[in-house]
């Protein structure tokens, strides 16, 4: 029960209150004192010792004490942490616009600042066993120890109370996702902390470790958990931002079931709007995650942060991403690789080597393992993506380096077997990729064109009716990596009206055909 990573208790803390005595071990049962926690009638209560002074702001009260172990450092250290506190109140309730957490009988949300076990930053005590507790916060009388000490104090503090703080306002919105859904509670609660102090960045440390386990599914109930607030982040960062994840704790609420994690389909209700889903969210960043970048180019694959992030992961520049797996591919040879599995809402990633075309074929029971193929072009910065459960790549390009992401999203099992066929592809003459942003939100919808052979390629924008509204005509006389934009204006020059749109791209031999969503402006 005891932790050599300084780590914010509140989920395992609940989660042994929720429990119960019985269901502890010897061990356990003798270590509970150290987690602040004790038993009372066979129940698992927690530990609060007794403070005898007090401090008022303006939302809050602490509770605290000179005296002791569980002795402040000073008067300031407690008005400092209010402070702090007030700025996390207005954060989340005046800017992010979430409801208030239940207060005390004058109106004040109760914190306890205390002694508490070794690398414990702090917790939320959730009350009750509804669908909205009442809850009280324990910080730590003292932030200055080694454990510590990658941050200043104030900085602990900080990230802490906007973490903390974060917990109390979940349990308001769905208090049963403490037991069904730690992750969901964590991982938004880490992203909170970089909403409110970016330049604190206490969450870079979480990076190595998710970067480097893949094979972790993203809702483990394990530290992995606060890793996974990247999912968070790139939706914050491409579909809707922080409304986006305040909407999901909203839905969450109102699906609330004491006998069902309500956790995707909360989050598959918001996504929709934006013609997403939480699989086709988990998927983007799982390619966002391979490519980290924030160069325009590679949208809607980016991070924001991209580059701070790369050094987070690997200091000492050592690697540019998750953990990869090599295959070297050579003409005339197929490659297999079978009797693999994965769990639900884990990956894995392979980097493949070759010199010459190749064709990629994913075979998975009822073809719920997702497989997409990442090309980076040499000396540039352009990437692709495709997906489906055969691709081909054509390096003739100029490829820098390919690499594979599979992904188990079915909703219906816990486990998927899958097996991959790696043989002799073909040369393509031009393959158009999917267009982004879309829906475009009055933005320019842009396509990435691949050519490899000399030739004419016509691009027409139709509308539902197939009359064509734009087109445009570029001829290729090298190998090239293109981008085609359209700025929503027909060929008259004005604006076109909200609606869906199909974009053909006709070259040679061959012609592809997109559809997109073109919105003059975000609702």
């Amino acid at each position: 029960m005891n932790s050599s990573k300084t780590v914010h208790a509140t989920p395992h803390i609940n989660n042994l209150i929720r429990n119960g005595f019985d269901n502890l071990n010897d061990n356990e049962k003798s270590n509970l004192s150290y987690i602040g926690l004790k038993e009372q009638n066979m129940r698992l209560t927690t530990l609060d010792p007794f403070l005898d002074q007090t401090h008022e702001t303006e939302h809050f009260k602490f509770y605290f004490t000179l005296d002791g172990l569980d002795a402040v450092e000073s008067i300031e250290y407690v008005t400092n942490m209010g402070l702090i506190f007030e700025q996390v109140w207005s954060f989340h309730i005046d800017t992010m616009g979430f409801d208030i957490p239940p207060l005390n009988a004058n109106g004040l949300y109760e914190i306890r600042i205390e002694n508490l076990p070794s690398f414990y930053f702090g917790y939320a005590v959730a009350l009750g066993n509804g669908p909205t507790c009442e809850s009280y916060i324990k910080m730590r009388n003292s932030y200055s120890s080694s454990q510590f000490n990658g941050q200043s104090e104030e900085d602990n503090i900080k990230v802490t109370a906007v973490h903390e703080f974060f917990h109390a306002i979940q349990f308001n919105y769905n208090c049963y996702a403490v037991v069904q859904s730690l992750w969901f509670l964590e991982a938004t609660a880490v992203w909170s902390e970089d909403e409110l102090y970016d330049d604190i960045n206490d969450l870079y440390r979480y990076m190595p470790n998710w970067f480097a386990s893949p094979d972790k599914s993203i809702s483990e109930s394990s530290n992995h958990m606060y890793g996974s607030f990247i999912f968070f982040q790139y939706i914050d960062e491409h579909l809707g931002g922080h409304e986006t994840i305040r909407a999901f704790w909203e839905s969450s609420r109102d699906l609330a079931n004491p006998n069902q994690d309500v956790t995707q389909d909360a989050i598959n209700d918001v996504l929709e709007p934006f013609d997403s889903s939480f699989e086709d969210a988990y998927i983007r960043m799982r390619i966002a995650n391979r490519i980290l970048s924030d160069d325009v180019n590679a949208l809607p694959y980016t991070y924001q942060e991209a580059e701070s992030y790369e050094m987070a992961i690997s200091p000492w520049g050592t690697s540019s991403g998750p953990q990869e797996q090599l295959v070297l591919h050579q003409i005339g040879n197929t490659t297999t690789i079978s009797n693999q599995t994965l769990e639900l809402y884990e990956s894995q990633y392979y980097k493949i080597d070759t010199e010459s075309p190749i064709s990629i074929e994913i075979d998975s029971y009822e073809g719920q393992v997702h497989l997409s193929s990442i090309v980076k072009y040499v000396n540039k910065n352009q990437w692709s993506v495709r997906s489906g459960n055969k691709i081909n790549i054509d390096p003739k390009i100029g490829i820098d380096w390919i690499s594979l992401v599979i992904s188990a999203i079915g909703p219906d099992m816990t486990t998927w077997d899958w097996s991959l066929t790696l043989y002799d592809g073909y040369s393509e003459d031009f393959t158009s990729f999917a267009p982004y942003p879309n829906p475009s939100f009055g933005s320019p919808i842009s396509i990435d064109l691949q050519v490899i052979a000399e030739q004419k390629v016509k691009t027409g924008i139709f509308d539902v009716l197939g009359e064509e509204i734009w087109s445009s005509t570029n001829v290729f006389n090298t190998p090239s990596m293109s981008t085609l934009t359209w700025n929503g204006i027909n060929k008259n020059g004005r604006k076109v009206s909200n609606g869906i749109y199909f974009i053909q791209i006709e070259g040679q031999n061959q012609k592809s055909k997109h559809k997109v969503i073109y919105l003059k402006m975000k609702n």
